[in-house]
């Protein structure tokens, strides 16, 4: 449920800056969120689905990318994500590593018609 606040975030400055634009219909919004932002892209699309109804928006869709938090050495500073370690630096073999939290959430680009 948490989505539907981000949701009415995103559904207003969308709209406001379509209204401004005189733009017809927004077809699509491009989303980026790090992995750690804890939104689900589909669950934020359904609201919009509901939200958008008679509205330029109406039948929009949401594509979002997924950035991935990434991890610094702190001895040999090269950063790499998440992913690709176990509990050691892949460069230097270093346990001093610290997360760098992904938690971006961003209206990129919208597309209309």
């Amino acid at each position: 449920m948490h989505e539907l606040a981000v949701t009415e975030y995103v559904f207003n400055l969308v709209k406001k800056q379509a209204d401004a634009a005189g733009v017809n219909h927004v077809d699509k919004i491009h989303l980026l969120l790090g992995d750690q932002c804890d939104y689900v892209p589909e669950i934020i699309e359904q609201y919009l689905q509901v939200m958008s109804e008679g509205t330029p928006l109406a039948g929009v869709k949401v594509d979002a990318t997924i950035k991935e938090s990434t991890v610094l050495c702190t001895d040999c500073r090269s950063t790499f994500t998440r992913h690709q370690f176990s509990d050691r630096c892949p460069e230097c073999g270093s346990s001093n590593l610290k997360l760098q939290r992904c938690t971006d959430f961003i209206v990129k680009n919208i597309e209309v018609s």
